[in-house]
């Protein structure tokens, strides 16, 4: 993601695929615009969660009908956007050292860079909300656990609580664990293979394993048994999204394999991608529960064409994606999606959000919501995230403690050493030639 700042451009560099580039030519790996997606995403779950909120009467009726009532309940496409944008991230390092058959970061590597971009703001968010709503000990202690340890998404009852959108990042945990593991095991064997083709396809493994475990584990929820649409941890397991992550994997491999397309391709790609999710929004069969889920890994396919069409390029890309506020909001994306559930709910309970009623009215809402949501996300960036990074820091390339007088070679630091004994032998003497005069 691109920042409006120094800072916020380096702390975006920790992530693979983030900010505008250079050319290709500029002798550095490009770096793709697609930061500003996670801040379009977070802003429309942040509508979306407003709309949701100003349901009335007995019946919790909708603000809006017919084809906008499904355009909204759509937006949950963008939750299998941010699924789809990781996978990505993540695994195109890995598959580029494959292709280069160069040896590639430890997986240990991968999972710190990740955590420390995210782990603390998703460790304070929870650790505050929980002691504001528990305010009396032990409290829900379940609830802190299951969330600190990313496993909420096993529990029907706490999998929404604390802070509802951190089920995302549960499920993104377990896929960044299972890329760590597979690290070692791919590098290992693509050792000393030659054939370039052969390591790519070894790359490719993983994501394949992930569609289908995906495709088989929405088989076994929707055909082979009957699960009730209210097993949160059925539908929101991680499971339930590995096609999303299997699809971002799998463009990783294809940008690591050099696939490059022209201008007239990639634009087709990105229409067919757009044209296809409103197909799908528009087509959804939300009154068929089982069904519907089938529509995640369709939302996640549709995506990944729509990506296809700016990461299978060198660049330059269109200056609409650096354009400031767009990418100001896209640096925050993460911060926003994490804090606007707690905000909403503070102003709730203070009075401070309009009363629920139909129409357009929760646009007020969301606007109330999404003010204060992005001020706490950008001071989050300055100081909870900066910490992480700033930890981070503290290793090399390869998961060690960073020497930081590595710049100092043994013969240096003989010389230093031997400079001082002169020193002080020349101090001694003219000390001593002091006490003479005397």
């Amino acid at each position: 993601m691109t920042g409006s700042g120094t800072s916020t451009l380096t702390r975006e560099q920790t992530d693979a695929v983030s900010a505008p580039t250079a050319p290709a030519g500029a002798g550095r790996r490009p770096q793709y615009p697609l930061g500003w997606l996670r801040g379009l995403a977070a802003l429309c779950v942040v509508v979306f969660h407003a709309y949701q909120h100003n349901r009335t009467g007995p019946e919790s009726a909708w603000p809006w009908s017919g084809t906008a009532h499904q355009l909204m309940l759509g937006t949950d496409l963008f939750v299998d956007m941010f699924f789809v944008l990781s996978g990505l991230v993540l695994w195109l390092p890995v598959a580029r050292a494959c292709a280069d058959g160069a040896a590639g970061r430890p997986g240990r590597v991968l999972l710190l860079r990740r955590m420390a971009r995210l782990f603390p703001l998703y460790a304070t968010i929870v650790l505050v909300v929980w002691a504001v709503t528990n305010p009396t000990l032990p409290g829900h202690w379940q609830d802190l656990v299951t969330h600190l340890t990313f496993t909420q998404i096993y529990s029907d009852q706490y999998i929404f609580w604390t802070d509802g959108p951190a089920w995302s990042l549960a499920v993104e945990f377990h896929f960044y664990v299972l890329m760590a593991l597979a690290v070692p095991l791919v590098n290992r064997a693509v050792r000393g293979r030659e054939s370039r083709p052969a390591r790519l396809a070894i790359a490719s493994a993983l994501p394949v394993l992930c569609a289908a475990v995906g495709v088989g584990y929405l088989l076994w929820a929707t055909v082979l048994t009957t699960q009730d649409p209210e097993n949160w941890s059925v539908w929101y397991s991680a499971p339930s999204r590995g096609v999303d992550f299997a699809l971002g994997m799998g463009l990783g491999v294809l940008v690591a394999a050099g696939v490059r397309l022209g201008r007239r391709s990639r634009a087709a790609l990105g229409l067919v991608g757009l044209v296809a999710l409103g197909v799908l929004v528009l087509s959804r069969p939300f009154d068929v529960p089982a069904l519907s889920e089938w529509w995640h890994p369709l939302y996640s396919a549709a995506v990944a064409t729509l990506l296809a069409g700016i990461v299978l390029h060198e660049g330059p890309w269109s200056r609409a994606f650096e354009w400031r506020p767009l990418a100001f909001v896209g640096s925050l994306g993460y911060g926003v999606y994490l804090i606007h559930e707690p905000v909403m709910r503070l102003l709730g309970s203070h009075g401070l959000l309009p009363e629920a009623r139909s129409g357009s009215f929760f646009l007020w809402s969301a606007v109330l919501v999404a003010v204060p949501s992005t001020a706490l996300a950008w001071l989050s960036s300055r100081t909870v995230e900066a910490a992480g990074l700033r930890l981070l820091a503290t290793m090399d390339r390869s998961g060690r403690p960073r020497d930081y007088y590595e710049h100092y070679v043994l013969d240096d630091l003989d010389a230093l050493d031997d400079s001082s004994e002169a020193r002080g032998a020349a101090g001694g003497a003219e000390s001593r030639a002091v006490r003479a005069g005397r």
